[in-house]
C-alpha cells in the first residue's frame, strides 16, 4: 500500500506510457482539473475535484487488472473487499497534492508535455520509430480520452511529481534502519522437528450416507453451489473468421509496393551535407577535387573566397529546397563529393553523413501483410454475416435459425457459474472466461430471454439466450459424494493426529527430548535443519519455518509440515542473527519505504489543511453501487 500511494503521488502516467502493458495503474490519477463546475464532482479537495469519470474509469481498470490474476473476481466482490473505497481515498490524497502544487505555482511546460508524448513508445510508428499522430489518436480512443483531457492530466502529473520530488529531496534514512533490516533478513534458525505422518491415524472406515450428509450440512461454505445458467451463445469476431480468409497474392504485392514507396516499411533515408554556391562548373569541380584529396571544408571556403557552405543536417530528400540537389545528395554515400548543376546554378555537394535504413524485402513482410489484409477482409465478412443474422431475426427466426442462415457458429454451455466455471466438468470455460461483456450478459439476462446484440473484444459481436437457471443451493450428496468423502477422511485423519500432537507437545514442554518422544511413538521421526526466513527444505515447508521464526528459542511449538497433512512438534535450538551489513537491494528497499512514509505524512497533513467534501450518491454511482440517472 505504501508503494502504491507513493507511485500514485508521483508520476505514474509517464511510466504508464513507457510500459504500456500496465495501463491499469495509470487510471489511479484520474482527471482532476479539466472540468468546469462541480456537478460531477465525487469529491472536492480545496480547489481540486475528483470527478465521477475519474472514479468510474479508475475502478473499472483496477478491477480488470485484478481479473488478470483472478478471472473469477467481479467488480462487486472487489468493491466489497474495499477496492472502491481505496480508489476514492487514493484519488482524494492525490488531489490534495495537486492543490498544494497549484498554490505553490508549480507548473509543467508545453515542451515537457510534448517531449513525453512524442518519446512514448506507445505513440510511435512501428516502422519509423517516430511519433505517429495516428497511433496517438488511436490510443486515446481506446482508453476513452480526448487529447485535451489527456494532456491536461499529464500536465497535472508532472506538476505533482515536481512537488513530491522537492519534498523528498535530502530524505535519507539513518544507516541503522538498513542494518537492522539486514540482521532481520539474514537471521537463521536451527530447527528440530518431530514429524507425525498421516499414516499414524490408522485405517479410516467408509462413511455412510447419513454421516456424509451431516458433514456436508456442517461445512455449508464448501459445498454450496453458486447459481448456474445454461446459455446459447452466438458470437463472431474477425479473429474467428480471418484464418479462413484467402488473400490474393497480387493485392499483397500491391500493398507491399505502396508501403515501400511511401516509406512506411523503414525509417526514411537521411543526409547531412554541405553545398557551396559556385559561379561555374569548373569551380565546383575544383572544390570536389580538394575535398577528395582530404582538404578540410573550412579551409576550402577560406581559400576560394566563396564563403561558408550551406549545411543541411539530418534531412529527408523532400526537405531539400532544390530537388535536383536533393536527388544527387541521396544518390551519394558518406564522404562522397560531387559537382551538381541545380536549378539555380552549379553547386559543390559534400555528404558528411548518410543514413539508408534497410527496407525489408517482400518475403520477410508477406506474413505480416497477409494477416493485415485477412483481418480487414474478416471485418467485412463479420459485418455481412451479422447483417444477414439480424435480417433473419427481424423476420422472426430463432437464434438457431438465424445463425444457421448467416453461417455463424452456435455455442451451448451447460450450466456455468457467473465466473465461467462449469460444475459438471469441474473446469473453467476458457473460451469466455475473460469476456467480461459476455459474462455480464449471461448473469443479468432473465431466463428465457435474449440479450441485445452487443460488441465485444476487437470488432466482435455477440448475442445470447439464457435457457435455464439453476439457483444457488447446497449440493446434493450424489453430486459431491467423492469430494465430501475425501474431505471427511482428511478431517478424520487430522482429528486423530491431534491427540498425538497434543501428547508430544506436552511432553516436549515438560523437558523431554524430541528424540525420546519419537522413540516411544512408532512411525514418527526427528529431522533437523538450519534455514533463513523464506527458505524451505523437504518437510520444512513455509508453514513450519514461519512458525519456527515466530517461536522463542527452546520453546516447543506445533505446526503443519510436508504436504500439510503431516503434523510436527518443533523446537528452535539456535538463533543466529544476520551480519548487519545491508546489500544494495536492502538499502533501496529501506529508502523507498522511508520516502513512502514521508509522502503519507505529507498527504495526511495536506488533507488536514484542506476541506474535503464527498458526494456519497455520485461516489456510489461511480463505483457501480447504484444506477446513475
Amino acid at each position: 500500500m505504501l508503494s502504491s500511494i507513493r507511485n500514485l503521488a508521483r508520476s505514474p502516467i509517464a511510466v504508464l506510457i513507457i510500459i504500456v502493458p500496465v495501463v491499469a495503474a495509470f487510471a489511479l490519477f484520474g482527471i482532476n482539473d479539466i472540468f468546469t463546475g462541480t456537478g460531477n464532482a465525487v469529491a472536492t479537495v480545496g480547489s481540486e475535484r475528483v470527478t465521477l469519470q475519474d472514479v468510474s474509469r479508475t475502478m473499472q481498470r483496477e478491477v480488470r487488472r485484478l481479473q488478470m490474476e483472478n478471472p473469477r473476481m467481479t467488480q462487486q466482490e472487489a468493491d466489497a473487499a474495499g477496492l472502491g473505497d481505496s480508489v476514492v481515498n487514493l484519488l482524494v490524497a492525490q488531489a490534495a497534492i495537486s492543490a498544494q502544487a497549484r498554490e505553490l505555482g508549480i507548473a509543467a511546460t508545453d515542451e515537457q508535455v510534448a517531449e513525453i508524448i512524442q518519446s512514448a513508445p506507445a505513440f510511435q510508428s512501428v516502422f519509423s520509430n517516430r511519433f505517429d499522430p495516428a497511433a496517438y489518436a488511436e490510443w486515446l480512443r481506446q482508453e476513452g480520452w480526448t487529447a485535451n483531457t489527456f494532456e491536461a492530466q499529464l500536465r497535472a502529473d508532472l506538476r505533482r511529481e515536481q512537488f513530491v520530488d522537492a519534498a523528498l529531496s535530502g530524505a535519507t534514512p539513518p544507516a541503522i534502519f538498513s542494518q537492522l533490516r539486514a540482521r532481520y533478513q539474514g537471521e537463521t534458525r536451527t530447527i528440530r522437528a518431530l514429524l507425525i505422518p498421516p499414516a499414524l491415524a490408522g485405517e479410516i472406515g467408509t462413511p455412510d450416507d447419513e454421516t456424509l450428509e451431516s458433514f456436508i450440512a456442517g461445512n455449508e461454505a464448501f459445498f454450496t453451489l453458486p447459481e448456474q445458467r445454461r446459455i446459447t451463445l452466438v458470437r463472431l469476431n474477425p479473429q474467428l473468421v480471418s484464418p479462413d480468409v484467402a488473400v490474393d497474392e497480387d493485392e499483397l504485392r500491391e500493398l507491399y509496393d505502396m508501403r515501400r514507396e511511401t516509406g512506411e516499411l523503414a525509417e526514411a533515408p537521411l543526409r547531412t551535407f554541405l553545398q557551396w554556391v559556385t559561379p561555374d562548373e569548373q569551380t565546383a569541380q575544383n572544390i570536389v577535387e580538394r575535398l577528395n584529396a582530404g582538404e578540410d571544408p573550412a579551409g576550402i571556403s577560406a581559400a576560394t573566397g566563396l564563403g561558408d557552405p550551406v549545411r543541411l543536417e539530418d534531412v529527408e530528400q523532400f526537405a531539400v529546397p532544390d530537388q535536383v540537389i536533393g536527388q544527387a545528395a541521396f544518390e551519394m554515400t558518406q564522404g562522397e563529393a560531387r559537382a551538381v548543376q541545380g536549378r539555380l546554378g552549379w553547386r559543390a555537394v559534400y555528404v558528411q553523413a548518410a543514413s539508408d535504413p534497410e527496407i525489408p524485402d517482400f518475403e520477410s513482410m508477406a506474413d505480416e501483410l497477409r494477416t493485415e489484409l485477412a483481418g480487414e477482409a474478416a471485418e467485412y465478412r463479420v459485418l455481412d454475416a451479422l447483417a444477414e443474422f439480424e435480417d433473419q431475426r427481424g423476420r422472426g427466426a430463432t437464434l438457431e435459425e438465424a445463425a444457421e442462415a448467416a453461417g455463424i457458429p452456435l455455442e451451448r454451455f451447460d450450466f456455468m457459474t457467473p465466473d465461467a466455471f462449469e460444475i459438471s466438468s469441474g473446469s473453467p470455460l476458457m473460451s469466455i472466461i475473460r469476456e467480461e461483456a459476455i459474462l455480464e450478459a449471461a448473469t443479468t439476462t432473465q431466463e428465457g430471454f435474449e440479450s441485445d446484440l452487443t460488441p465485444y473484444g476487437e470488432g466482435g459481436y455477440f448475442i445470447l439466450r439464457v435457457d435455464a437457471v439453476r439457483p444457488s443451493e447446497l449440493a446434493p450428496l450424489a453430486e459431491v459424494r467423492e469430494q465430501a468423502e475425501a474431505f471427511w477422511r482428511l478431517r478424520q485423519i487430522d482429528d486423530r493426529l491431534q491427540d498425538t500432537v497434543t501428547e508430544a507437545l506436552s511432553r516436549a514442554e515438560a523437558g523431554e527430548s524430541l528424540d525420546a518422544i519419537a522413540a516411544s511413538i512408532p512411525g514418527t521421526r526427528v529431522e533437523e535443519t538450519t534455514l533463513s526466513r523464506g527458505q524451505t527444505a523437504g518437510p520444512f515447508t513455509q508453514a513450519l519455518v514461519g512458525s519456527a521464526f515466530r517461536a522463542r528459542e527452546n520453546t516447543p511449538f506445533e505446526a503443519r509440515a510436508g504436504d500439510q497433512r503431516t503434523r510436527a512438534v518443533g523446537v528452535v535450538t539456535a538463533i543466529t542473527p544476520g551480519s548487519g551489513e545491508p546489500d544494495s537491494a536492502t538499502r533501496q528497499a529501506i529508502t523507498e519505504g522511508y520516502e513512502n512514509d514521508i509522502v503519507i505524512a505529507l498527504e495526511r497533513a495536506l488533507l488536514d489543511n484542506y476541506e474535503v467534501r464527498i458526494n456519497p450518491e455520485l461516489r456510489d454511482a461511480a463505483l457501480g453501487r447504484t444506477e446513475t440517472e
